[in-house]
């Protein structure tokens, strides 16, 4: 399964140029997929991702009452989405609008989180980590469920946050 993992810091230049990590091209290029950028809901911060995630929210919407408010807040998402044109050197060209959002200046940080990614401005970002770190420290781990959502038949449910 291809990944976007791991950060990266790339200069935006005065054009509003930015360079996308390697490793984040060899996944699109291995899918031959777009990538597109939105703003993000709950983030200071631009996600990125290939057409089969956004197809995912599509069809989530679908799913949903499309008169609801969940319904409303998840097509702003979508009606702030890009589709980003690589040039030749591996750049996008980032508009004013997102820059603005990120509140971005001349470097930015990628950040993978797995089958999408986030643009940081990079000290935010800095902090963000650090708040997450102190938290799971202090608060322990989140409970994870992997497999699918599964519970093994030996495993006892936990309290309502999901903790043991």
């Amino acid at each position: 399964m291809d990944l976007f993992l791991s950060t990266f810091e790339n200069r935006i230049d005065r054009k509003g140029r930015l360079s996308v990590p390697a490793s984040f091209r060899a996944v699109l290029e291995r899918r031959r997929d777009p990538l597109y950028l939105f703003k993000s809901l709950t983030e200071p911060c631009l996600e990125g991702c290939g057409p089969e995630r956004i197809g995912q929210i599509v069809d989530a919407i679908d799913s949903m009452d499309s008169l609801s408010e969940e319904v409303a807040t998840l097509q702003t998402m979508l009606s702030s989405a890009q589709e980003m044109k690589l040039d030749g050197e591996g750049r996008i060209m980032l508009s004013a609008d997102f820059i603005a959002f990120a509140e971005l200046d001349d470097m930015a940080l990628y950040a993978g989180i797995g089958r999408s990614f986030q643009i940081w401005l990079p000290a935010r970002y800095r902090a963000r980590e650090t708040e997450a770190r102190t938290r799971a420290k202090s608060e322990g781990l989140p409970s994870l469920r992997l497999g699918g959502g599964r519970r093994p038949p030996d495993e006892t449910p936990g309290d309502p946050r999901g903790r043991r």
